[in-house]
């Protein structure tokens, strides 16, 4: 089994998808830096081949919140078999 790739259609939806819930997004390939209020608050990692999203948490805990319940509404908007993991962390 060959694994899959997203097609970049469906990321650039995506990443309009989270931008008109209220965050900066940008991608460079399977990698997504996520913005709000002008800082980097998250950054999403997909792994089409197994079907895995990690979603790496950089602010505080309402806005860390906030990203976390955008990002897995849009994850399951537009990839509904991946699984998002969750990692917070503190800088």
């Amino acid at each position: 089994m060959i694994p899959r790739g997203i097609s970049v259609k469906k990321l650039n939806n995506f990443l309009e998808d989270l931008r008109k819930q209220g965050l900066w997004a940008e991608r460079h390939s399977y990698s997504i830096r996520i913005m709000y209020n002008g800082k980097f608050v998250a950054s999403l990692h997909l792994y089409p081949g197994f079907n895995e999203a990690v979603l790496r948490l950089y602010g505080d805990v309402e806005v860390n919140n906030m990203v976390q319940e955008v990002v897995y509404k849009t994850v399951s908007r537009y990839l509904p078999d991946f699984k998002l993991k969750i990692q917070v962390i503190s800088l």
